[in-house]
């Protein structure tokens, strides 16, 4: 995750996308991919994963699912990326 803001800098939602984007770059998935496998829109998965958007749990819960990842894992990871010590 070598491209990871500072933690002080991230917001909840920042860190969430970082997490998303993660876990689409670590199975070689393009946004263009998730997105058809998904059904949101390429515009959506970008914002997402920029931090842009604020997710519904829904739209989280679905991303989840496709990535077969529990959604309590995606926010943990991405609470201890936002709240990690400098």
């Amino acid at each position: 995750m070598s491209e990871l803001k500072e933690p002080r800098d991230l917001t909840l939602e920042q860190a969430v996308g970082q997490i998303l984007r993660s876990l689409r770059k670590d199975r070689g998935l393009k946004q263009v991919e998730v997105s058809v496998a998904t059904g949101f829109g390429l515009r959506s998965i970008r914002t997402m994963e920029q931090g842009k958007q604020s997710m519904t749990i829904r739209s989280l819960d679905a991303l989840a699912t496709y990535y077969r990842i529990p959604l309590e894992e995606i926010i943990r990871q991405a609470k201890l990326l936002r709240d990690r010590p400098m």
